[in-house]
């Protein structure tokens, strides 16, 4: 395989494009980069040879994105990559590499999704959701909390073990709404496909979901990775399966 990407990490951390959600910007060694983010799912480009030509590139991938005719999984030494053709076929996107099939088709199918709507206006500022009284429940003080706030709406947080904020509710009309979400929330918090990490307007946050419902979402990040290491899949080995 000849091409001209990077490697994936190489891709990360770098300014979001103002003109086009979900993608990031970049140069490197005089060739311009751009790279698409979506759940687990790094699009990267090839190197254009200016700015202009980069443009180009994001305009054909935005075209082609949700169009499933237009993906393929290619296996590269036993390691698995989405690729994104145009309509001549030419390549125009590749993934970083998935360790088998199945999750580089999940990562495609959860792409090709439509995306859980979020409203961050329906949700406190972080701060709001600290330094409340703990739920207490037969093994003793826990990481949750349940509040109503002074616009009259419910709340629930998850806590860090470090009390900061690990994910929050938007607000809810009454008190057993909040509940219902709440052991919704608790019943899956720990599960690896219920998260999503959404990019919007250059911030990242991980998103956990029941279907096309946000649940609960953390407080917003710098980078994709950052939002990603909070998740269960994105912790150590040795720690995915808990709380922490």
């Amino acid at each position: 395989m000849v091409d001209d990407y990077l490697k994936c990490k190489s891709y990360e951390g770098h300014p979001a494009d103002p003109k086009n959600e979900g993608f990031s910007l970049f140069e490197k060694s005089g060739k311009f980069y751009f790279s698409y983010q979506k759940g687990s799912l790094l699009l990267r480009s090839e190197g254009y040879a200016d700015a202009s030509s980069r443009t180009k590139g994001i305009a054909a991938v935005k075209k082609n994105l949700e169009v499933r005719e237009r993906w393929n999984v290619e296996e590269v030494s036993k390691k698995y990559y989405l690729v994104l053709k145009s309509g001549n076929r030419k390549e125009i996107g590749r993934s970083c590499d998935f360790s088998s099939k199945a999750k580089a088709e999940e990562a495609l199918k959860l792409l090709l999704e439509k995306s859980a709507h979020l409203n961050l206006q329906n949700y406190l500022e972080v701060d709001q959701y600290l330094n409340r009284p703990r739920i207490w429940d037969s093994y003793g003080i826990t990481g949750y909390v349940k509040f109503q706030h002074e616009d009259g709406k419910h709340y629930f947080g998850v806590y860090n073990p470090d009390a900061t904020l690990y994910l929050r509710s938007e607000g809810f009309e009454s008190e057993e709404d909040r509940d219902i979400a709440f052991d919704l929330m608790d019943s899956i918090i720990l599960l690896e496909e219920n998260y999503r990490i959404e990019n919007i307007n250059g911030r990242y946050y991980a998103v956990l979901f029941e279907g096309e419902d946000v649940v609960a979402i953390s407080p917003d990040f710098g980078s994709f990775i950052d939002a990603f290491v909070t998740t269960p899949g994105g912790r150590p080995r040795e720690i995915q399966g808990t709380m922490y």
